[in-house]
C-alpha cells in the first residue's frame, strides 16, 4: 500500500494535508507558510501565517500586521501530522526553503 502523497498542488496552491497548510498560497487559506517576503509569495487574506523570524518584519509590513507566527532556521514544528522546518534559500534575507 502506497503513502499518501506530502504535497499536492491544488486551486488555492501546494497543500500539505498531514499538516492542513498551504506554502505560498495564491488564494485565501487557513494557514500560510510564507518562503519569504516578496508579493508573489506573501499575499494578503490568509487566516494565520508562519515565516522565519527574518522575513517577519517586511511579511508583518507589507500585510498590515497579520496573524504571524515566526520560526527559525533549523528549528522544527509540528503542524498537525506534519513536521516541518525552515532553511536558509540566498534568495533575500529572511528567505526559506521549506
Amino acid at each position: 500500500m502506497s503513502k499518501p502523497a506530502l504535497l499536492r498542488l491544488t486551486d488555492r496552491g501546494i497543500y500539505c494535508p498531514a499538516g492542513e497548510f498551504y506554502i505560498d498560497p495564491w488564494r485565501p487559506v487557513d494557514r500560510a507558510l510564507l518562503t519569504h517576503g516578496h508579493a508573489d509569495h506573501a499575499r494578503p487574506g490568509h487566516n494565520r501565517y508562519l515565516s522565519t523570524d527574518i522575513a517577519a518584519p517586511v511579511i508583518s509590513h507589507r500585510l498590515n500586521n497579520p496573524v504571524l507566527e515566526t520560526i527559525r532556521y533549523g528549528e522544527t514544528r509540528k503542524i498537525k501530522d506534519a513536521l516541518v522546518s525552515f532553511h536558509p534559500a540566498g534568495h533575500i534575507p529572511g528567505s526559506a526553503q521549506i
